[in-house]
């Protein structure tokens, strides 16, 4: 029995002094710590479906000033095709302040055969202004949202989160707005350690990171290098990888 005692007691020791102890919380992190993308740098990934490459998608960061300060455009694109020969784009373009990454103003575009759905938002005053066109219908649809503070922006969160502090078992939320749904949405990122991922091209150690988006969420990896480039990404549907950058 006194063995047993001991044994829980020794192991006990171990998890207090172990690694994964000392990882930490940040809530609703702020990226005070800067961002690593290379402004003016760019990433192309091959999309994936059951193994065999169907698409493209890219993404290019852009500096430009907003509200007087320094900001940047993020855009991103994807093109795969699907389900006897439809074709999917989606286009995303936002602009956020380079300090705290707050998003300023957006647009989400997605094309799924001849049907076309667009989102936009605009962040810059007292209110969030909302719009959206959907297929068939050339109403313009607003809402609007009475909240201030700060927020990123929700379709672009796989490359906002190269700019986390990575560790082993490290736990991160941050608030961001989803430009389709008008809402806040609460991701929580959990650094869950380590694999080696294979590319086309090379490969790279990577730290996994584990994302819940309420209902959704993805796994994505991020090399260990400085820029914690975006190697892979898994959503349910397709795998994004990364083929080349600038």
């Amino acid at each position: 029995m006194k063995r047993w005692i001991f044994l829980l007691v020794l192991l006990t020791l171990v998890c207090a002094y172990s690694p994964q102890a000392r990882s930490e919380v940040f809530m609703d992190y702020d990226f005070s710590a800067g961002i690593v993308w290379q402004i003016g740098g760019f990433e192309v990934y091959d999309i994936m479906q059951r193994g065999e490459v169907v698409g493209e998608a890219r993404i290019d960061y852009s500096g430009l000033t907003m509200l007087d300060q320094d900001a940047v455009r993020v855009e991103w694109t994807q093109s795969w095709t699907h389900d006897e020969d439809e074709t999917t784009q989606i286009e995303s373009d936002v602009k956020m302040l380079q300090s705290d990454l707050k998003a300023l103003m957006a647009t989400y575009t997605r094309i799924s055969g001849d049907q076309e759905w667009r989102f936009e938002g605009n962040y810059t005053g007292e209110n969030l202004i909302f719009g959206a066109y959907y297929p068939g219908d050339a109403t313009r649809e607003e809402a609007m949202l009475s909240r201030g503070g700060r927020f990123c922006d929700t379709d672009i969160l796989p490359f906002l989160l190269r700019n986390i502090p990575f560790a082993d078992g490290n736990f991160i939320t941050l608030t961001t707005v989803d430009v389709k749904s008008h809402s806040f949405i609460t991701p929580i990122a959990s650094i869950m350690g380590s694999e080696i991922v294979e590319t086309a091209n090379t490969q790279y150690d990577c730290w996994v990171v584990t994302v819940s988006l309420g209902s959704e969420g993805f796994t994505a990896f991020y090399s260990k290098t400085d820029t914690h480039f975006l190697v892979k990404v898994r959503y349910s549907d397709r795998e994004l990888v990364l083929n080349h950058h600038s």
